[in-house]
């Protein structure tokens, strides 16, 4: 008999444990947020990607629309000009700015290409995620090209 009455008590309370709901907004929180906070970096490091990649991309054109505007224009004022048109990045983080400009002797033409190489460094470390070998951060390379004739002397 007090098996019995052992076996009811126990079904009561697994009916009754089974119908209370308190907490359960709790748990569902602390099992979601993550998954949600993680969305979010992840989205925040992403388009600070982006940005620097459009960034390093407009830098080199306009470094690359000032050379072919100003045909005598020196390697070093070029530097300048992408150099200042790094908005908001790290001046510290540039990697290199590659000028160059061959003059073709036969028609006297030359293709300016200008390259700036910027090292990207996430908010948060991202090596869980990449594989960015020994370096710190992620290599960003935007490059713009463009073909000019000699200026004709008025």
């Amino acid at each position: 008999m007090m098996c019995s009455n052992l076996i009811g008590r126990l079904r009561k309370g697994i009916k009754r444990f089974q119908r209370d709901t308190s907490g359960v907004a709790a748990v569902e929180f602390a099992l979601t947020i993550p998954i949600y906070l993680g969305s979010i970096i992840m989205l925040v490091e992403l388009s600070r990607i982006v940005y620097t990649q459009g960034v390093v991309l407009y830098a080199a054109e306009e470094a690359t629309r000032y050379a072919l505007v100003h045909y005598n224009a020196t390697s070093d004022d070029v530097q300048a000009i992408a150099e200042a048109n790094l908005l908001g990045l790290d001046p510290d983080n540039i990697t290199a700015i590659i000028i160059t400009s061959p003059v073709d002797p036969s028609d006297q033409t030359k293709l300016v290409t200008v390259e700036v190489q910027y090292q990207y460094l996430p908010i948060l470390s991202l090596e869980a995620f990449l594989d960015l070998g020994s370096d710190a951060g992620l290599a960003i390379r935007g490059e713009s090209s463009g073909f000019l004739t000699e200026e004709i002397p008025s």
